[in-house]
């Protein structure tokens, strides 16, 4: 086993790392089994209790269990970056392996925190025509495709600018799912496409909160119920927030799929 750390000195890190793992859209089993491996490594124990706007962190000396903190909180959730936590989880592995001090692992830590991403220019080029190739898997003809495109472009630029003014989320979801649907609209008012139902499909795909419903089943499955129904409640509400911004676009556009 490693130095043994200040007990304070620890839960600050555990703190932050927890933060981090949650933030990144890590299940909720794989946080718990990370900062434990962390904390057993430094001769702590650890208890988390995970819910859906705060955690709980109970952290004792396994050699003294009156050396004890207990702290409650909030989680923040960014974007999705498994790159991040494949490297913490790895952080944890190091840790535990090669017995580094706290110190060394909070440089590690702050390291993989401040890692150059991928620009957000590239992943707005690259997103927009995964989703054209979508439209294109789903027979969709290439009219379609360009404005499938031209969809998903405008739809993430919009969730960005909503996302740094702090627009409520399922406000967010409405207002792009129907901007996003009404633009393919638009090819088949000029009659541009003959596959007006692939582009209407394809265009809102970059919305749909697929990790948050994977991330909502392996919770159940672990055991980690409340959560695991929490985030499975909270994908229902934003697909409804989706369905109702293409209701609104089928309202008013020549689709006829509501006449």
């Amino acid at each position: 086993m490693t130095q043994k750390p200040e007990i304070q000195d620890l839960t600050n890190f555990i703190i932050d790392y927890t933060s981090a793992m949650i933030a990144a859209g890590t299940y909720t089993s794989r946080v718990a089994r990370c900062a434990s491996r962390i904390a057993k490594a430094y001769g702590y124990e650890l208890n988390l209790n995970f819910f859906f706007h705060h955690t709980s962190i109970n952290i004792f000396d396994i050699e003294d269990k009156a050396n004890i903190r207990t702290y409650i909180i909030p989680n923040k959730y960014s974007a999705i970056n498994f790159s991040l936590i494949s490297d913490l989880s790895a952080l944890s592995w190091n840790i535990f392996d090669h017995s580094y001090k706290l110190e060394i692992a909070r440089e590690y830590f702050e390291k993989l925190l401040h890692k150059k991403r991928y620009h957000f220019i590239s992943s707005l080029f690259l997103s927009s025509l995964a989703n054209a190739a979508f439209c294109r898997l789903f027979e969709g003809d290439i009219w379609a495709m360009i404005f499938v495109f031209f969809a998903t472009f405008v739809g993430i630029n919009l969730r960005y600018f909503f996302t740094k003014i702090q627009i409520d989320l399922r406000i967010q979801y409405i207002i792009c799912s129907f901007l996003s649907s009404l633009l393919v609209a638009f090819a088949l008012d000029l009659n541009l496409t003959q596959t007006p139902e692939a582009a209407l499909g394809s265009s809102i795909l970059y919305l749909i909160p697929g990790v948050f419903f994977i991330n909502s089943v392996i919770d159940i499955l672990k055991d980690h119920i409340l959560m695991g129904l929490s985030r499975f409640i909270s994908v229902a509400i934003l697909i409804t927030c989706i369905g109702a911004g293409i209701y609104i676009t089928l309202s008013i556009s020549k689709f006829g799929i509501l006449q």
